[in-house]
């Protein structure tokens, strides 16, 4: 991944002042996400969610 796109992910992320102060562990990170995300299942039906919903007991 180039650096641009990098920048512009860690932004849409939020992560500006990581970007500007800790750069290469930012790119760090996204090198392992894009490493990883080859690995990651698929499921074949994209309305599924990957894990079931979670509910909260009712409050009383």
């Amino acid at each position: 991944m180039d650096e641009k796109t990098a920048e512009t992910l860690a932004i849409a992320a939020g992560l500006e002042k990581a970007w500007a102060n800790h750069r290469a562990d930012v790119l760090d990170a996204l090198a392992t996400l894009a490493a990883h995300k080859a690995n990651l299942p698929r499921a074949t039906n994209a309305a599924v969610e990957p894990v079931p919903a979670y509910s909260l007991a009712p409050r009383r």
